[in-house]
C-alpha cells in the first residue's frame, strides 16, 4: 500500500498517538488530510518506519511531507531509492538533503500545548521566544552537521553534491511569533538592526547588532554565525520556514469552515509590513508562502539549482569581504501568519462571536504599530 494511503490508517495503540495527529484524525471533516496525502503522494518509506511516526512523533514526518510537496511542486527529480539522507535530488545540479525540525527543551511546553496558552505566554516574553528558538536551531544545526561528517559525507551518491540542511522550528507554542531573527542569529550571527522609520517610505539603518554566541541556561555558550567562518563549509545551505505548520494545510485546503487568518508580510515597496486579517476565502497563499533559503558563503560544493530560484522564494548569503547580509525577499514574503477556524462542522458561529475573534486579531496587530517616527532597537 502506498504512503499516502497509509498515512491515518492506525500503526499503534491511540495511546501513542502524538496529538497532532490524533487531532487530524479525529476531524470528521476529511479536507485536511486529504492535503497531506497529496503532498505524500509518490513518497516512499524506506526503512518502513515513517508511517508510525508520523503518527507517533509527527512534527518531523510533517516538515519531510511538505519538503516532498516542495520538491514536487519545483519540478525537481527525487531519487527515492536512499534512505539516507532524506532526500537526494538529482540532474546536473543535483543536491542532498536532510530535513530536521528543533524541538522544545526537554522542561518546556512543547509546540502542541495550547491549552494554557493565556497563563503560559506571561511566562514567554519575545525575548524569551528568540532566545528559546536560537537555541533549539543550533542544536539541530550542529547535530546534523556532525550526522553528515560521520554518516553521509563518503556514500557514493552523496560525495561531490550540496548538502543542505532543511529546518523546521516546532520548539515552543510560539514558534510562529520568531520571524526570522532567531534563524539570522544562528547562520549569520545578526541579531538585529537598529533603525529609524521616518515614514512609509523612509528608514535610516543606524546600526548592527551581532551575537558571537548565547547563554545556555547552565550558564554555558553556545557559538553562533555558522555560515561566517569556514568550520562549517561542508554544508551548502539551509532550507527553512516558520510557517510550514498545520495552518498552512488548513488555509491550503477546501474546509469550508469559516476561518480568520492574521498575517505580516514583507514590504518592498515601504518600510512597515503588511498586516492584516481576512477570511480564508479573501486571503491567497501559496504552499512555497515562507521558504527562505540561506546559503553559506563558505561552501565547499554551493548550491546553484536554479529551480529553487523561484519568485516567491526568498534567499539569503553573507558577503565575506564586507560582513554583511545581502538577501533577496520578494514583495509580500510572508514572515508571520496565525489563524483561527470555528470548529463547528454544521453550523455558522453566531456574528458577534465572529466579529468578536476578527477584532481581538485586528488589536493584536495594532498593539505593535507605533505613530511615526518609529524607533527600532
Amino acid at each position: 500500500m502506498k504512503v499516502k494511503d497509509m498515512l491515518f490508517k492506525p500503526q499503534c495503540d491511540e495511546a501513542e498517538w502524538h496529538p497532532n495527529f490524533k487531532k487530524i484524525y479525529d476531524e470528521k471533516l476529511p479536507f485536511a488530510r486529504k492535503v497531506i496525502m497529496d503532498w505524500a503522494d509518490g513518497f516512499v518509506d524506506r526503512d518502513n518506519k515513517f508511517v508510525k511516526e508520523f503518527q507517533t512523533t509527527f512534527n518531523s514526518s510533517f516538515w519531510e511531507l511538505y519538503l516532498f510537496a516542495v520538491f514536487k511542486r519545483l519540478g525537481l527529480e527525487i531519487n527515492m531509492v536512499y534512505d539516507r539522507p532524506d532526500f537526494l535530488i538529482e540532474g546536473d545540479s543535483g543536491f542532498t538533503v536532510e530535513a530536521v525540525i528543533a524541538n522544545n527543551a526537554t522542561n518546556n511546553a512543547p509546540e502542541w500545548d495550547k491549552e494554557n496558552l493565556e497563563k503560559v505566554i506571561q511566562d514567554w516574553p519575545l525575548e524569551k521566544i528568540i532566545d528559546n528558538a536560537t537555541l533549539r536551531l543550533a542544536n539541530s544545526f550542529v547535530s546534523k552537521s556532525k550526522k553528515y561528517l560521520k554518516s553521509y559525507k563518503e556514500l557514493g551518491h552523496v560525495k561531490g553534491k550540496p548538502f543542505v540542511i532543511a529546518m523546521a522550528p516546532f520548539d515552543s507554542p510560539f514558534t510562529n511569533q520568531q520571524r526570522m531573527q532567531a534563524i539570522h542569529r544562528v547562520l549569520y550571527g545578526l541579531d538585529r538592526y537598529i533603525t529609524i522609520d521616518w515614514d512609509e517610505e523612509n528608514r535610516d539603518i543606524l546600526d548592527e547588532i551581532f551575537m558571537e554566541s548565547i547563554d545556555k541556561t547552565n550558564g554555558s555558550q553556545v557559538p553562533l554565525g555558522y555560515f561566517t567562518r569556514p568550520e562549517y563549509s561542508h554544508v551548502s545551505a539551509l532550507i527553512f520556514s516558520n510557517t510550514a505548520t498545520f495552518s498552512k494545510v488548513r488555509i491550503l485546503s477546501d474546509d469550508p469552515r469559516l476561518t480568520l487568518v492574521g498575517y505580516s508580510k514583507y514590504n518592498d515597496y515601504g518600510t512597515q509590513s503588511i498586516e492584516d486579517v481576512k477570511f480564508k476565502g479573501e486571503y491567497k497563499e501559496d504552499l512555497l508562502d515562507g521558504l527562505m533559503i540561506f546559503h553559506n558563503p563558505y561552501a565547499d560544493i554551493p548550491l546553484n539549482n536554479r529551480e529553487l530560484h523561484n519568485s516567491i522564494i526568498a534567499h539569503s548569503t553573507f558577503e565575506k569581504g564586507l560582513g554583511e547580509i545581502r538577501s533577496y525577499i520578494p514583495h509580500e514574503f510572508l514572515f508571520q501568519r496565525f489563524i483561527y477556524t470555528f470548529m463547528e462542522e454544521d453550523k455558522l458561529p453566531p456574528q458577534e462571536v465572529v466579529l468578536g475573534v476578527e477584532n481581538a486579531i485586528k488589536q493584536a496587530i495594532n498593539e505593535s504599530k507605533s505613530e511615526f517616527p518609529i524607533y527600532r532597537t
